[in-house]
């Protein structure tokens, strides 16, 4: 299970051009099964520091490994989840989200430019990035008077750290980050397309022109779940996205995401969260009230 409580940055003034954080995270993530679903944001970077045990990320559609000390990074629009590593302990990490981010290279919203650069260590740089997001996490919940200010410094030198180690490890290393997409990376693009459609695993191969029992095995051996349990989770992420970002009903967002039934969506929402739909957006948003400034 995640145990996450939102604390969403103040809003400072907007500066064009200018990046901010929108929001921060501390997060747990154990083994009990109740996760994050496979999900995206359309305006928002994310930047992760795992600071206790080991987790395993799903960043559009790869799996990375991480420890202590690694810093994770998820492109706007790029699918991901987060998990503890089988067997092992909880996995921590600090997350923020950065709205406006804009740096020279790359497209808006990115800071990886590829899947070397998903998980990358932050080094000696560790400590500094721990007490930083600490500090942060201290004056949000103190409804701290200086905490925009220091939410601004706190990211520039964060995108510093950042821009060092990306620089270090090469943002374009050549030769080994080829566009080739194996049969299965093309099924989860295919369904990442199509996760509102009820196909059938029949209909599925068939449109790759291949077995259906290969289709099978070649995707759950790469991503580690049934093609059905995949396309599950991007209809429960998609789900969540609309729950804590939209007025919309239950009912309606049930059948945006591929369920005709809502009581049949509610039974699934609630096996992989842990909860009813209704109760998920009620603590979401309840845990997501801006601060006051001062």
């Amino acid at each position: 299970m995640i145990h996450m409580h939102a604390i969403p940055a103040a809003p400072a003034q907007r500066l064009i051009g200018r990046p901010r954080i929108a929001y921060l995270t501390n997060t747990e993530v154990d083994n009990s099964g109740k996760v994050r679903a496979i999900h995206s944001h359309a305006d928002i970077t994310e930047i992760g520091l795992v600071y206790e045990g080991r987790g395993v990320h799903i960043i559009d559609g790869r799996e990375y490994r991480s420890k202590p000390g690694d810093l994770v990074l998820y492109n706007t629009d790029v699918l991901h989840q987060d998990l503890s590593c089988s067997g092992g302990e909880s996995m921590r990490f600090f997350l923020c989200g950065v709205a406006g981010l804009h740096l020279a290279g790359l497209p808006s919203g990115h800071i990886a430019a590829g899947p070397s650069n998903y998980v990358i260590q932050s080094g000696m740089s560790f400590p500094f990035l721990l007490h930083g997001f600490e500090a942060l996490e201290r004056g949000l919940l103190e409804q701290s008077s200086q905490t925009s200010a220091f939410a601004q410094g706190f990211l520039q030198s964060l995108l510093a750290v950042l821009e060092t180690a990306l620089s270090n490890m090469g943002r374009n290393p050549s030769g080994t980050l080829q566009d080739n997409l194996s049969l299965a990376e093309e099924i989860r693009r295919y369904i990442d397309q199509n996760y509102t459609q009820n196909f059938t695993l029949e209909e599925l191969a068939g449109h790759f022109h291949i077995n259906r029992f290969y289709a099978a095995h070649i995707f759950s051996d790469m991503f580690h779940c049934s093609l059905m349990q995949y396309r599950t989770r991007r209809r429960v992420g998609e789900a969540q996205s609309l729950l804590t970002s939209t007025d919309c009903s239950v009912t309606y967002i049930a059948s945006v995401v591929g369920y005709d039934d809502p009581n049949r969506f509610s039974q699934v929402f609630s096996k992989i969260v842990g909860m009813p739909p209704s109760k998920y957006r009620d603590l979401s948003v309840r845990s997501r009230q801006p601060l006051r400034k001062a």
